[in-house]
């Protein structure tokens, strides 16, 4: 008793109730953060509709898609550990796979994106149970070779169309429902569906994500980075698990494949096999701090503008063709190394935000 006043007396116990406060008002900010962002995704597109400018809803859809697609790769790289340069094979079999459906079987688009994620995840288990003996770099090397070996496959198969590719039948739909159904918008607004799309889409990876990371093969995955060794003599199987991870990740960008390719309504080997889809969705992750579930949106919404900007600048002139976007990219890889490894999330921002909140002055 004695103690306890003595603690009272020279404010000890006032700190405890500070903690419990200081953890709420966190959360508080977090959830308005959420709620802003989440308001500023939807609205994003709607003044750009009323002024025509379609550009900039084009700019926000490969935001999302890339985002999605950091999600993804975010399972195998940031929690399981093992670098993949090559998800853009998974990627363009999606887009394959459900163009060939759409072609030749005329199937409803959402189905077939559900054949094209089975199908990749089976894919995905085939090519990655030999290379899960595979660590570190001969991992990574081994994922480039797959994605090398797909290169001429797409371009010479007679099946697909090798070079010549797919192109996907439009169906103009009677009204919004019909759009939505048939997974294709025409007319001014095809932008702003598309966006909507792929806006649902992200928000989905994202929480199923979300799902993963708070379960067993959350803890596994990050058991077999943090210590392989370790997490198998405990009982974990790592080369199933690393399989898992990898199939997880293959599905997320089969999604992405059939829903560009509904977009582009073509699908080409030298369009879905290209290495920015695999580079991008990577760097991403890298900017925004790997192994964090936020940090794909954020590294997208960084990276994304960029590249476009890039995009449209330099395809013309005298440093066309230069490879000046890959020098960007590795610059921006060799700051955020040198000046913040753990990504821009591992800022203070929850401090930062704090400062800027109005303090409450206690009560006498």
């Amino acid at each position: 008793m004695a103690r306890t006043e003595e603690l009272a007396a020279s404010g000890v116990g006032a700190l405890a109730p500070a903690r419990p406060r200081a953890k709420a008002a966190g959360g508080r900010r977090r959830l308005a953060a959420l709620l802003v962002g989440v308001l500023a995704a939807v609205v994003y597109p709607i003044p750009f509709q009323l002024q025509g400018a379609t550009y900039f809803q084009t700019v926000g859809f490969l935001v999302l898609i890339n985002a999605m697609l950091g999600v993804g790769w975010n399972i195998i790289g940031g929690w399981t550990g093992q670098f993949d340069f090559g998800p853009q094979v998974f990627f363009a079999v999606g887009a394959y796979v459900s163009a060939v459906i759409l072609e030749r079987l005329g199937w409803s688009p959402w189905l077939g994106m559900l054949a094209a994620v089975l199908f990749t995840v089976a894919l995905c288990a085939l090519l990655t149970y030999p290379i899960t003996r595979l660590r570190g770099h001969y991992f990574a090397i081994a994922t480039v070779a797959i994605w090398m070996i797909a290169l001429p496959v797409g371009s010479t198969w007679e099946f697909i169309h090798g070079s010549l590719g797919l192109f996907i039948p439009f169906k103009v739909g009677k009204n919004v429902f019909e759009e939505v159904l048939n997974l294709q918008f025409g007319g001014p607004h095809k932008e702003m569906g598309y966006y909507y799309v792929a806006l649902a889409l992200f928000a989905l990876v994202l929480r199923l994500a979300r799902v993963v990371q708070s379960s067993k093969f959350g803890f596994y995955f990050q058991a077999i980075r943090d210590d392989q060794e370790g997490a198998e003599g405990i009982g974990i199987n790592s080369r199933v698990y690393k399989v898992i991870a990898r199939c997880m990740m293959a599905a997320v960008f089969a999604v992405g494949g059939v829903l560009y390719g509904m977009w582009a309504l073509a699908v080409f080997p030298d369009q879905v096999l290209d290495l920015n889809w695999g580079t991008l969705p990577t760097i991403a992750v890298i900017v925004g701090g790997i192994g964090r579930l936020w940090a794909p949106l954020i590294g997208a919404l960084i990276l994304i503008p960029l590249s476009q900007a890039m995009s449209t600048t330099l395809w013309a002139g005298p440093l066309a063709g230069r490879g000046i976007d890959l020098i960007v990219y590795g610059v921006i890889i060799m700051l955020i190394a040198a000046l913040r490894p753990n990504g821009l999330l591992s800022l203070p921002w929850g401090r930062w935000a704090g400062r800027l909140t109005p303090r409450r002055t206690p009560r006498p």
